[in-house]
């Protein structure tokens, strides 16, 4: 007989915690979050201290506000950590890259794209120079 599932707890704090590291993440304020939620800002700041829990469709809800998945606020191997994520100024501006007509948003897309391939093309040379560099030296 196959063992019953175990039982995973999470307390009101660490979800807090994640939501406001999320929230955080993307530039927003309690009072911007709560709004998308249609929940005030001291029920979002409750949250956010562990002094009040949330439900599972809360949960979803919240998720889908911050374009995080549950599993970002739910499970611990899946939170995000702080840097993991991009900077609060490049967040808030990708966000309003999404407000760009669909043909600006490609042409945003085809710059970073451009820019990336550039930074790689830079870094592997530099590790090609210092390889280079050290076989001389050996």
């Amino acid at each position: 007989m196959p063992a019953p599932p175990r039982r995973v707890v999470v307390s009101h704090k660490e979800i807090g915690q994640r939501i406001k590291l999320l929230r955080q993440e993307r530039g927003w304020t309690q009072v911007e979050l709560g709004k998308r939620l249609e929940i005030t800002q001291p029920n979002l700041s409750a949250i956010e201290r562990g002094s009040r829990g949330v439900t599972v469709h809360q949960v979803v809800k919240i998720a889908k506000a911050l374009g995080a998945s549950t599993d970002e606020i739910l499970v611990a191997e899946k939170a995000p950590q702080a840097g993991q994520r991009p900077k609060k100024r490049l967040m808030q501006r990708l966000l309003k890259v999404q407000e760009l007509r669909e043909r600006d948003q490609r042409l945003v897309l085809q710059l970073l794209d451009g820019l990336l391939m550039s930074h790689r093309d830079k870094t592997e040379r530099q590790a090609a120079k210092r390889a280079k560099a050290d076989s001389r030296v050996a």
